[in-house]
Protein backbone atom coordinates (compact mmCIF):
# COMPACT_ATOMS: atom_id res chain seq x y z
CA UNK A 1 0.00 0.00 0.00
CA UNK A 2 1.59 3.37 -0.72
CA UNK A 3 0.98 6.30 1.60
CA UNK A 4 0.90 9.87 1.21
CA UNK A 5 4.48 9.37 3.39
CA UNK A 6 6.40 7.33 1.07
CA UNK A 7 8.03 10.15 -0.86
CA UNK A 8 9.49 12.41 1.71
CA UNK A 9 10.60 14.50 -0.98
CA UNK A 10 6.96 16.03 -1.13
CA UNK A 11 6.31 16.69 2.16
CA UNK A 12 6.94 19.96 3.85
CA UNK A 13 9.82 20.41 6.21
CA UNK A 14 10.67 23.09 9.00
CA UNK A 15 11.00 23.84 12.50
CA UNK A 16 7.85 24.93 13.57
CA UNK A 17 6.97 25.55 17.05
CA UNK A 18 3.50 26.39 18.55
CA UNK A 19 4.06 28.25 21.93
CA UNK A 20 1.14 28.51 24.51
CA UNK A 21 1.01 30.19 27.41
CA UNK A 22 -0.34 28.22 30.40
CA UNK A 23 -3.61 29.27 31.29
CA UNK A 24 -2.45 32.66 30.60
CA UNK A 25 -5.52 35.01 32.18
CA UNK A 26 -5.33 32.63 35.23
CA UNK A 27 -1.32 33.01 35.61
CA UNK A 28 -1.37 36.41 35.00
CA UNK A 29 -3.40 37.09 37.92
CA UNK A 30 -1.26 34.87 40.00
CA UNK A 31 1.73 36.44 39.51
CA UNK A 32 -0.25 39.50 40.32
CA UNK A 33 -0.91 38.22 43.63
CA UNK A 34 2.82 36.95 44.36
CA UNK A 35 1.35 33.21 43.80
CA UNK A 36 3.36 30.57 41.75
CA UNK A 37 0.48 29.94 38.62
CA UNK A 38 1.16 26.22 39.40
CA UNK A 39 0.30 26.79 43.07
CA UNK A 40 -3.21 28.30 43.33
CA UNK A 41 -7.02 28.00 42.63
CA UNK A 42 -7.56 31.11 40.85
CA UNK A 43 -10.12 32.15 37.82
CA UNK A 44 -10.96 34.71 35.79
CA UNK A 45 -14.84 35.60 35.53
CA UNK A 46 -16.51 38.36 33.25
CA UNK A 47 -19.43 39.91 34.88
CA UNK A 48 -18.74 38.11 37.97
CA UNK A 49 -21.74 39.80 39.85
CA UNK A 50 -24.14 38.24 37.84
CA UNK A 51 -25.23 34.41 37.72
CA UNK A 52 -24.54 34.19 33.90
CA UNK A 53 -21.01 35.30 34.37
CA UNK A 54 -18.83 33.16 32.38
CA UNK A 55 -15.36 31.80 33.42
CA UNK A 56 -12.57 33.07 30.51
CA UNK A 57 -9.74 31.00 32.03
CA UNK A 58 -8.77 29.12 35.56
CA UNK A 59 -5.70 28.03 36.69
CA UNK A 60 -3.92 24.34 36.22
CA UNK A 61 -5.15 23.51 39.95
CA UNK A 62 -8.28 24.86 39.79
CA UNK A 63 -9.40 22.60 36.54
CA UNK A 64 -7.87 19.95 38.00
CA UNK A 65 -9.35 19.93 41.60
CA UNK A 66 -12.74 21.80 40.52
CA UNK A 67 -13.13 20.66 36.47
CA UNK A 68 -14.05 24.27 36.34
CA UNK A 69 -12.78 25.53 32.75
CA UNK A 70 -13.30 28.32 29.90
CA UNK A 71 -17.14 28.83 29.84
CA UNK A 72 -18.19 27.56 33.33
CA UNK A 73 -20.99 29.71 34.75
CA UNK A 74 -21.15 31.80 37.74
CA UNK A 75 -23.89 29.82 38.95
CA UNK A 76 -22.03 26.63 38.49
CA UNK A 77 -19.24 27.48 40.76
CA UNK A 78 -20.20 26.16 44.23
CA UNK A 79 -19.70 27.41 47.99
CA UNK A 80 -17.06 24.70 48.66
CA UNK A 81 -14.93 25.03 46.04
CA UNK A 82 -12.28 26.87 47.25
CA UNK A 83 -11.60 29.42 43.97
CA UNK A 84 -10.29 32.78 43.95
CA UNK A 85 -12.03 35.15 41.52
CA UNK A 86 -10.29 37.67 39.03
CA UNK A 87 -12.26 40.62 37.04
CA UNK A 88 -10.41 39.71 33.79
CA UNK A 89 -8.30 43.22 32.98
CA UNK A 90 -7.98 42.32 29.26
CA UNK A 91 -5.48 45.37 29.02
CA UNK A 92 -2.92 44.31 30.76
CA UNK A 93 -2.98 40.51 29.53
CA UNK A 94 -2.68 42.76 25.97
CA UNK A 95 0.26 44.52 26.93
CA UNK A 96 1.87 41.08 28.52
CA UNK A 97 1.22 39.36 25.36
CA UNK A 98 2.69 42.01 23.25
CA UNK A 99 5.73 41.96 25.38
CA UNK A 100 5.94 37.83 25.89
CA UNK A 101 5.66 38.12 21.58
CA UNK A 102 8.70 40.15 21.56
CA UNK A 103 10.49 37.57 23.10
CA UNK A 104 9.96 35.06 20.47
CA UNK A 105 10.68 37.31 17.71
CA UNK A 106 14.28 37.09 18.92
CA UNK A 107 14.69 33.86 17.75
CA UNK A 108 13.41 34.37 14.57
CA UNK A 109 12.32 37.07 11.79
CA UNK A 110 8.73 38.66 11.58
CA UNK A 111 8.02 36.92 8.32
CA UNK A 112 8.34 33.34 10.25
CA UNK A 113 6.23 34.64 13.35
CA UNK A 114 2.51 34.16 13.47
CA UNK A 115 0.31 35.15 16.70
CA UNK A 116 -2.24 32.85 16.71
CA UNK A 117 -4.51 33.91 19.56
CA UNK A 118 -3.62 36.31 22.80
CA UNK A 119 -1.74 33.52 24.50
CA UNK A 120 -0.64 31.14 21.37
CA UNK A 121 1.90 31.73 19.05
CA UNK A 122 3.48 29.56 16.02
CA UNK A 123 7.17 30.55 14.98
CA UNK A 124 9.60 28.60 12.41
CA UNK A 125 13.45 28.41 13.53
CA UNK A 126 14.74 26.77 10.52
CA UNK A 127 16.69 29.27 9.86
CA UNK A 128 18.13 29.81 13.16
CA UNK A 129 19.98 26.86 15.04
CA UNK A 130 22.99 28.52 13.54
CA UNK A 131 22.58 31.35 16.14
CA UNK A 132 20.38 29.76 18.94
CA UNK A 133 21.17 25.97 19.13
CA UNK A 134 18.87 22.72 18.53
CA UNK A 135 14.89 22.93 19.07
CA UNK A 136 14.99 22.04 21.82
CA UNK A 137 17.57 24.40 22.92
CA UNK A 138 15.64 27.06 21.33
CA UNK A 139 12.45 26.01 22.94
CA UNK A 140 14.44 25.99 26.31
CA UNK A 141 16.11 29.20 25.82
CA UNK A 142 12.15 30.70 25.13
CA UNK A 143 10.52 29.44 28.18
CA UNK A 144 13.28 30.51 30.45
CA UNK A 145 13.15 34.23 29.13
CA UNK A 146 9.42 34.07 29.57
CA UNK A 147 8.84 32.95 33.05
CA UNK A 148 11.99 35.32 34.29
CA UNK A 149 10.36 38.18 32.61
CA UNK A 150 6.76 37.30 33.11
CA UNK A 151 6.52 34.59 35.66
CA UNK A 152 4.64 32.95 32.99
CA UNK A 153 4.90 29.50 32.34
CA UNK A 154 4.73 28.67 28.19
CA UNK A 155 4.16 24.89 26.78
CA UNK A 156 5.90 24.26 23.13
CA UNK A 157 4.92 21.75 20.60
CA UNK A 158 7.77 21.34 17.73
CA UNK A 159 6.79 19.89 14.37
CA UNK A 160 8.14 19.72 10.46
CA UNK A 161 4.47 21.83 9.86
CA UNK A 162 1.81 23.95 11.87
CA UNK A 163 0.05 20.64 12.15
CA UNK A 164 2.21 18.56 13.79
CA UNK A 165 3.56 21.09 16.25
CA UNK A 166 -0.36 21.88 17.52
CA UNK A 167 -0.89 19.01 17.48
CA UNK A 168 2.44 17.98 19.87
CA UNK A 169 0.90 21.27 21.99
CA UNK A 170 -2.18 20.43 22.49
CA UNK A 171 -1.29 16.75 23.28
CA UNK A 172 1.91 16.06 25.04
CA UNK A 173 3.45 19.26 25.81
CA UNK A 174 0.32 20.92 27.78
CA UNK A 175 0.56 17.55 29.93
CA UNK A 176 3.51 17.70 31.93
CA UNK A 177 7.15 19.10 32.54
CA UNK A 178 9.27 20.27 30.69
CA UNK A 179 6.34 21.31 28.51
CA UNK A 180 7.98 20.58 25.30
CA UNK A 181 7.19 17.93 22.69
CA UNK A 182 8.07 16.96 19.56
CA UNK A 183 5.94 15.27 16.30
CA UNK A 184 7.04 14.00 13.45
CA UNK A 185 6.02 12.38 10.54
CA UNK A 186 7.39 8.96 11.59
CA UNK A 187 6.05 9.30 14.25
CA UNK A 188 2.28 9.78 13.05
CA UNK A 189 1.19 6.02 14.04
CA UNK A 190 2.47 6.29 17.94
CA UNK A 191 0.63 10.07 17.92
CA UNK A 192 -2.15 11.08 15.43
CA UNK A 193 -3.11 7.56 15.40
CA UNK A 194 -3.93 7.63 18.39
CA UNK A 195 -6.77 10.02 19.01
CA UNK A 196 -9.49 8.52 18.93
CA UNK A 197 -12.00 11.14 19.76
CA UNK A 198 -12.50 12.88 16.08
CA UNK A 199 -13.26 15.97 17.73
CA UNK A 200 -10.33 16.25 19.72
CA UNK A 201 -8.13 16.83 16.38
CA UNK A 202 -7.55 20.46 15.62
CA UNK A 203 -9.49 21.42 12.80
CA UNK A 204 -12.38 18.74 13.36
CA UNK A 205 -15.26 20.07 14.98
CA UNK A 206 -18.08 17.38 16.78
CA UNK A 207 -20.25 18.23 13.58
CA UNK A 208 -18.28 17.24 11.11
CA UNK A 209 -16.97 13.98 13.82
CA UNK A 210 -20.54 12.72 13.54
CA UNK A 211 -20.61 13.12 9.69
CA UNK A 212 -16.95 11.15 9.48
CA UNK A 213 -19.24 8.44 11.89
CA UNK A 214 -22.11 7.83 9.12
CA UNK A 215 -19.43 6.94 6.99
CA UNK A 216 -17.42 4.02 9.32
CA UNK A 217 -14.29 6.89 10.71
CA UNK A 218 -14.40 6.68 14.04
CA UNK A 219 -10.74 7.65 14.91
CA UNK A 220 -7.69 8.89 13.34
CA UNK A 221 -6.42 5.70 11.87
CA UNK A 222 -9.94 5.54 10.14
CA UNK A 223 -9.58 8.46 8.23
CA UNK A 224 -5.86 7.79 7.00
CA UNK A 225 -7.25 4.81 5.89
CA UNK A 226 -10.13 6.05 4.64
CA UNK A 227 -11.00 6.27 0.49
CA UNK A 228 -9.62 9.45 -0.50
CA UNK A 229 -12.10 10.13 -3.25
CA UNK A 230 -14.96 9.29 -1.27
CA UNK A 231 -14.16 11.73 1.27
CA UNK A 232 -13.67 14.57 -1.73
CA UNK A 233 -16.91 13.50 -2.55
CA UNK A 234 -18.73 14.04 0.36
CA UNK A 235 -16.64 16.89 2.56
CA UNK A 236 -14.94 18.72 -1.23
CA UNK A 237 -11.49 19.96 -0.44
CA UNK A 238 -12.09 20.12 3.50
CA UNK A 239 -11.91 15.63 2.47
CA UNK A 240 -9.00 15.91 0.99
CA UNK A 241 -7.45 18.23 4.05
CA UNK A 242 -8.84 16.07 6.65
CA UNK A 243 -6.78 12.86 4.87
CA UNK A 244 -3.96 14.45 4.63
CA UNK A 245 -4.29 15.59 8.15
CA UNK A 246 -4.63 12.47 9.51
CA UNK A 247 -1.19 11.39 7.65
CA UNK A 248 0.64 14.63 9.81
CA UNK A 249 0.73 16.75 6.23
CA UNK A 250 0.35 20.10 6.15
CA UNK A 251 1.17 22.67 3.11
CA UNK A 252 0.49 26.21 5.29
CA UNK A 253 3.20 28.21 5.30
CA UNK A 254 3.60 31.28 8.09
CA UNK A 255 4.92 33.75 5.30
CA UNK A 256 2.27 33.36 3.48
CA UNK A 257 -0.77 35.21 5.65
CA UNK A 258 -4.51 35.93 4.07
CA UNK A 259 -5.30 39.37 4.31
CA UNK A 260 -9.15 40.28 3.59
CA UNK A 261 -10.08 42.81 0.63
CA UNK A 262 -11.26 45.60 2.26
CA UNK A 263 -14.78 45.65 0.13
CA UNK A 264 -15.25 42.44 1.52
CA UNK A 265 -15.01 43.35 5.01
CA UNK A 266 -17.81 41.75 7.77
CA UNK A 267 -20.22 43.60 10.28
CA UNK A 268 -21.52 41.34 13.14
CA UNK A 269 -22.12 41.49 16.76
CA UNK A 270 -22.51 39.01 19.53
CA UNK A 271 -23.78 38.61 22.94
CA UNK A 272 -22.91 36.38 25.91
CA UNK A 273 -26.62 35.89 27.73
CA UNK A 274 -26.54 35.79 31.44
CA UNK A 275 -29.65 33.00 31.99
CA UNK A 276 -30.02 29.92 29.73
CA UNK A 277 -33.01 31.14 26.73
CA UNK A 278 -35.01 28.25 25.85
CA UNK A 279 -37.93 29.87 24.20
CA UNK A 280 -38.07 30.59 20.95
CA UNK A 281 -40.03 34.15 21.41
CA UNK A 282 -36.85 35.04 23.45
CA UNK A 283 -34.40 33.93 21.77
CA UNK A 284 -35.79 36.16 18.40
CA UNK A 285 -35.68 38.96 20.06
CA UNK A 286 -31.93 38.93 21.13
CA UNK A 287 -31.63 37.93 17.10
CA UNK A 288 -33.89 41.13 16.23
CA UNK A 289 -31.73 43.63 18.20
CA UNK A 290 -28.16 42.28 17.26
CA UNK A 291 -29.52 42.46 13.62
CA UNK A 292 -30.66 46.29 14.78
CA UNK A 293 -27.17 46.96 15.94
CA UNK A 294 -25.47 45.84 12.72
CA UNK A 295 -27.91 47.23 10.37
CA UNK A 296 -26.93 50.26 12.07
CA UNK A 297 -22.96 50.14 11.37
CA UNK A 298 -23.89 49.26 8.01
CA UNK A 299 -25.68 52.57 7.29
CA UNK A 300 -23.00 54.72 9.31
CA UNK A 301 -20.18 53.43 6.57
CA UNK A 302 -22.99 53.66 3.75
CA UNK A 303 -22.50 50.18 2.78
CA UNK A 304 -24.47 46.89 1.94
CA UNK A 305 -24.16 43.66 3.03
CA UNK A 306 -25.41 40.60 1.04
CA UNK A 307 -24.61 37.70 3.05
CA UNK A 308 -25.92 36.78 6.43
CA UNK A 309 -24.98 34.35 9.09
CA UNK A 310 -26.42 33.63 12.38
CA UNK A 311 -24.76 31.16 15.53
CA UNK A 312 -26.29 30.49 18.62
CA UNK A 313 -24.16 28.67 21.31
CA UNK A 314 -25.41 26.46 24.01
CA UNK A 315 -24.40 26.82 27.54
CA UNK A 316 -24.06 22.77 28.30
CA UNK A 317 -22.44 21.43 25.06
CA UNK A 318 -21.59 18.20 26.53
CA UNK A 319 -25.70 17.92 27.42
CA UNK A 320 -26.79 18.49 24.07
CA UNK A 321 -24.22 16.66 22.33
CA UNK A 322 -23.06 20.04 20.08
CA UNK A 323 -21.19 23.56 20.93
CA UNK A 324 -24.49 24.90 19.22
CA UNK A 325 -25.89 25.63 15.43
CA UNK A 326 -25.27 28.18 12.29
CA UNK A 327 -26.54 29.25 9.73
CA UNK A 328 -25.98 31.49 6.90
CA UNK A 329 -27.89 32.55 3.36
CA UNK A 330 -27.54 35.19 0.23
CA UNK A 331 -29.98 38.29 0.36
CA UNK A 332 -30.30 40.66 -2.25
CA UNK A 333 -27.62 43.71 -0.77
CA UNK A 334 -29.28 45.56 1.66
CA UNK A 335 -28.98 47.70 4.93
CA UNK A 336 -32.53 48.02 6.27
CA UNK A 337 -32.84 47.18 9.66
CA UNK A 338 -36.40 44.70 9.09
CA UNK A 339 -34.37 43.05 6.02
CA UNK A 340 -31.33 41.67 8.80
CA UNK A 341 -34.23 40.93 11.38
CA UNK A 342 -36.49 39.08 8.77
CA UNK A 343 -33.14 36.61 7.66
CA UNK A 344 -32.21 36.47 10.75
CA UNK A 345 -35.42 34.98 12.47
CA UNK A 346 -35.73 32.98 9.06
CA UNK A 347 -32.33 31.66 9.77
CA UNK A 348 -33.00 30.62 13.68
CA UNK A 349 -36.17 28.52 13.02
CA UNK A 350 -34.09 27.01 9.98
CA UNK A 351 -32.44 25.00 12.41
CA UNK A 352 -34.99 25.23 15.65
CA UNK A 353 -37.02 22.30 16.94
Amino acid sequence: MTTPLDDPTRLPVHDIMCIDCKSFYASVEAIRRGIHPLATDIAVLSKGDSPGGLVLAASPNCKKRYHVGLSTRRFQLRDDMQVELAEPRMADYIRKNYGINRIYRQFTDDAHWYPYSIDESFIDVTHSHNLFGSNEEIATQIQKKVFNQFGIITTVGIGQNPLLAKLALDNEAKKSTPWQATWTYDRVPETIWQINDLADFWSIGSRTAKKLNVIGIHNLYDLAHADRSLLHQRFGVLGDAMYFHAWGIDYSDLTRRYLPRAENKGYGNSQVLMRDYTQAREIEVVLSEIADQVAGRLRHHKVQGEVISVGIGYADAEEAGTSGFGAQMKVDPTNRTDDLIRAARFLFHSKWN
